[in-house]
């Protein structure tokens, strides 16, 4: 029943669509350089002791007094009060910023722009409100948690063809926004090019689409939700985007539980981690010398996402690689992770943070310095969606992006709402997490780097540049912050 449906390509224009073998979504600032670096505005409170916090407060009340709550959908922050000047990153609504002074109007915002804490500056009709008190926010607004590891709740499109609303629908509007996909579902059975008319309101004797319909979502999309809110004992999930879905036509996914391990005394690299279930073999040599290989039935099974103990080496043996361990035991190659230390083919200073991506192996180690700190799985681009190689630097970097694709092959099509703990480091190539699925250790991407959520929200905390406190995004593009490097081999 999935098939193209054109509808999409002109619907989706409200938030900025990225994905990982496409251009899309927004970019993102980068760690920010203070003219007192002894009291960091960009240090969390977590990282401070209670002097230094105190200092840091004192420091934002009296350089930023004011407080402002984000009431636009998304607002760019740039580097001068000028609309053409740099992109230094983003806000969302629902989010709380501190503000230097009152507008400074331009020609190029009537409004005037606010100056933000840490830097840039923001065009105030976009939507912010502003006071010498933190304004009050409706839970409409909806902002991101990021203290969280996933910041909205997200839901699978369980049908095809399911309504998105402007506003809470009554019934009779529920009731017709149910009837036009059904029957638009019956006419794409028969023929593809009346179904898209039918969507275009050009099909005489048709129903049309009822005005309260924002767009109609497609079986196997995903989308972000901000709370529940119920109109006649029905529930609707709230969307980011300020929209309405029936709630029983959702299925709710928080992701994989996996998650990588942190290195020091207990655990160093290398280390050997299973990306399979696999039960250890017994070499036979038979008379004529050949080797036969034999499970053996007595040893455990050695669980996927483990650690793998009593590793001795990986040795060829006969046509094959093999994975040795103790007691005489074996297990085939791709059953097993072997992530080695690395040193730096870059220059690094010491508290420096880094990644290194391991293609072959499926693996991601971020990096200190030259010291590795944490290592994880990933599921990096199939071969028709290849993940580049070489050392990049992140440019943009985002609390979430919708990613999507909605090119002509309906077996590659996908649109994922705010897709949580985006950096991009070439172009739409990024690291990011990945709910969706749980194959980590083997390929599964469009080209990004997939991470389960708690290691993406691990890399995202670690690596440079860092998001300010209130922002959703930042970029290093054009701008003189810095990106970690991202160095991805084969």
């Amino acid at each position: 029943m999935t098939r193209l449906l054109t509808f999409f390509c002109s619907a989706l224009v409200l938030l900025a669509l990225t994905s990982c073998s496409d251009d899309g979504e927004a970019a993102a600032p980068q760690e920010i350089q203070n003219a007192e670096p002894e009291v960091d505005l960009e240090m969390s409170e977590a990282a401070m002791d209670e002097a230094a916090a105190q200092a840091r407060e004192e420091r934002i009340n009296r350089e930023f007094p004011l407080h402002g709550l984000v009431t636009g959908t998304q607002l760019t922050v740039r580097e001068e009060a000028d609309a053409e000047s740099t992109i230094v990153g983003w806000l969302r609504a629902g989010s709380r910023v501190r503000v230097k002074q009152e507008p400074r109007r331009t020609a190029t915002c009537s409004s005037g722009w606010y100056e933000l804490m840490p830097r840039g500056f923001v065009c105030a009709g976009q939507g912010v409100e502003v006071g010498e008190t933190a304004p009050e926010a409706s839970e409409l607004l909806g902002a991101a948690n990021r203290e969280e590891i996933l910041p909205y709740t997200y839901y699978f499109v369980k049908e095809p063809m399911v309504p998105q609303y402007h506003q809470l629908p009554s019934r009779d509007a529920q009731r017709a926004a149910r009837a036009f996909g059904d029957r638009y579902l019956e006419i794409l059975d028969v023929n593809e090019n009346r179904a898209a008319r039918m969507l275009e309101g050009r099909l005489g004797g048709e129903p049309s689409m009822h005005p309260v319909v924002r767009r109609y979502l497609n079986h196997g999309f995903f989308v972000a939700g901000t709370g529940v809110e119920i109109r006649s004992r029905r529930r609707f999930v709230r969307t980011v985007d300020g929209a309405y879905v029936k709630q029983s036509r959702l299925e709710a996914r928080t992701g994989s539980s996996f998650h990588g391990w942190e290195l020091g005394d207990e655990l160093q690299l290398p280390v050997q981690i299973a990306r399979r279930d696999g039960r250890p073999l017994i070499r036979n040599q038979r008379a004529d010398g050949s080797l036969r290989w034999t499970r053996d039935e007595e040893a455990e099974i050695i669980a996927r996402h483990t650690v793998v103990s009593g590793y001795l080496r990986r040795e060829r043996i006969g046509d094959q690689h093999m994975h040795v361990l103790e007691g005489d035991r074996y297990l085939r190659d791709w059953y097993i992770s072997t992530v080695p230390p690395i040193e730096p083919p870059f220059s690094v200073e010491d508290d420096e943070p880094w990644v290194h991506v391991d293609l072959s192996q499926q693996s991601l180690v971020i990096y200190r310095g030259t010291t590795p700190v944490y290592v994880t799985l990933i599921s990096s681009g199939l071969e028709e969606h290849a993940t580049p190689t070489g050392t990049f630097e992140i440019k943009k970097k985002v609390v979430s992006g919708t990613m999507a694709n909605l090119g002509a092959g309906n077996d590659d099509r996908y649109r994922i709402e705010d897709v949580p703990w985006t950096q991009y480091f070439e172009g739409s190539f990024a690291l990011h997490t990945a709910f969706w699925h749980n194959r980590f250790g083997l390929q599964k991407s469009h080209g990004c780097v997939n991470l389960a959520p708690q290691d993406a929200y691990r890399v995202f905390r670690e690596t440079w540049p860092r998001v300010p406190e209130g922002w959703h995004g930042v970029s290093t593009d054009r701008t003189d912050f810095r990106g970690s490097k991202v160095h991805v081999t084969e």
